[in-house]
């Protein structure tokens, strides 16, 4: 396998990058970092544990158990005696793949939920994880490495949708609604209580709902899709800052810029440089 640096401030990646866990260098994520771009872990041990924080919330993924990282999300992992892989995604890879999936997982409706893989499933998974380290190790071919990773992705967001996660959750028809509604308004809706409104449902009980199942409050899953379309924006780097803030709603590009530093940390100038 190739070797690379994990570089947290500016990763240096076509589309795709692989590492497995237990070659990863000591200490490489001991302390909180956040990367501008997007993450898969899989867990591959059945009779081990892998601890992990994420925006400063504990996980642990027991046994075989694969989860999606989002860009700029704090994390930390404790790879001591751990056995695994973590992809680095190319941000406009995984969104032209989750165009085609169209996944509530992908989207980070059901934010850093662990996908257990075992079975017939994790043997899978690791077909289509071996066919995409040849193609790395060999060609690296980026047409090619996107198809792996197309399927990849796909069959974890599937497992998820069909696992007892989803089903345990039963007010998840009126979060996917809202989801849906965001979607659709959160360029002219910023507000909560249009969504509200919509969904004829109190605002303390949406917001029940809401942390129910990502822990997040109404106000901040419309923040989290605005801010997620302003950084697909500037990665593709097509349209001016000034353009992006007025097809979102901005009156003036300052406020996206207040905007983004207030919720990210980061001005757009700092995105782009990225």
């Amino acid at each position: 396998m190739k070797k690379h640096i994990l570089n947290s401030s500016v990763p240096q990646f076509s589309c795709i990058e692989i590492f497995r866990i237990e070659e990863l260098r000591a200490g490489t994520f001991d302390y909180y970092q956040r990367f501008n771009f997007h993450q898969l872990l899989w867990s591959t041990e059945t009779d081990a544990n892998i601890t992990f924080s994420i925006d400063f919330n504990d996980f642990e993924a027991i046994g075989s158990q694969a989860v999606v990282i989002y860009p700029y999300q704090n994390i930390k992992i404790d790879l001591t005696d751990k056995k695994g892989y973590l992809f680095l995604i190319h941000n406009d890879v995984f969104f032209w793949i989750n165009q085609k999936i169209g996944s509530d997982y992908l989207n980070g409706f059901f934010i850093n939920q662990l996908v257990p893989l075992s079975g017939e499933n994790a043997i899978t998974m690791r077909t289509l994880v071996d066919l995409l380290l040849k193609e790395y190790n060999r060609y690296n071919r980026a047409l090619m490495m996107e198809s792996y990773m197309f399927s990849i992705l796909f069959h974890v967001s599937t497992l998820f949708d069909d696992s007892p996660a989803v089903r345990e959750y039963l007010d998840y028809p009126v979060f996917g609604k809202l989801m849906s509604l965001i979607e659709t308004h959160f360029i002219t809706e910023k507000g909560a209580a249009f969504y509200v409104k919509k969904l004829n449902i109190s605002a303390k009980k949406l917001n029940q709902i809401c942390e129910s199942i990502t822990n997040k409050k109404i106000k901040y899953l419309i923040q989290d899709r605005i801010i997620l379309e302003i950084r697909k924006e500037l990665h593709l780097g097509k349209k001016t800052v000034k353009e992006i803030a007025y097809e979102l709603g901005f009156t003036e590009p300052s406020y996206l810029t207040r905007f983004t530093k207030k919720h990210t940390g980061l001005t757009p100038k700092e995105f782009q440089k990225q």
